[in-house]
């Protein structure tokens, strides 16, 4: 599984000048695709995705903020201990993903759908798991 800095390295390393980041800021997305990619404790702000794959992604403990994702795919991800805040999803789709303790805080979801996808929340104080349909994990209180 490719990792933070390589997916960085391939994409900006001349632009930025370095080989390891934390934060993408400020970046356009376009025509990509994304396999076996493990985002982990990044934050990605104010980027726009158009037109991207993401295919075995997982995404844990991530931010994304302020980020636009137009006509997108994810199949097969997990997002797990992240946080969608302000982002607006466009005709983008969700095919067999997993949610697990995810948050997406003041989001928009337009002409999307999802497949398949499960989200696991943890009941406090006892570690019992219940599954959710996406739908059910987005109508869940904040």
């Amino acid at each position: 599984m490719e990792t933070l800095t390589i997916f960085i390295d391939d994409l900006f390393a001349q632009e930025l000048g370095s080989e390891s980041y934390q934060l993408i800021e400020n970046k356009a997305m376009v025509s990509m695709t994304y396999s076996g990619l493990a985002l982990s404790g990044s934050l990605i702000k104010e980027t726009v995705f158009e037109d991207v794959i993401f295919e075995d992604c997982t995404f844990f403990g991530s931010t994304l903020e302020n980020c636009l994702f137009i006509n997108c795919l994810f199949i097969n991800c997990k997002f797990q201990f992240s946080k969608f805040s302000d982002c607006n999803f466009e005709n983008t789709s969700w095919e067999n993903c997993k949610w697990g303790l995810t948050a997406l805080n003041d989001t928009e979801i337009i002409a999307s759908e999802g497949k398949n996808n499960y989200a696991f929340i943890t009941e406090a104080p006892v570690s019992g798991t219940q599954t959710l349909s996406l739908n059910e994990f987005l109508a869940l209180p904040a």
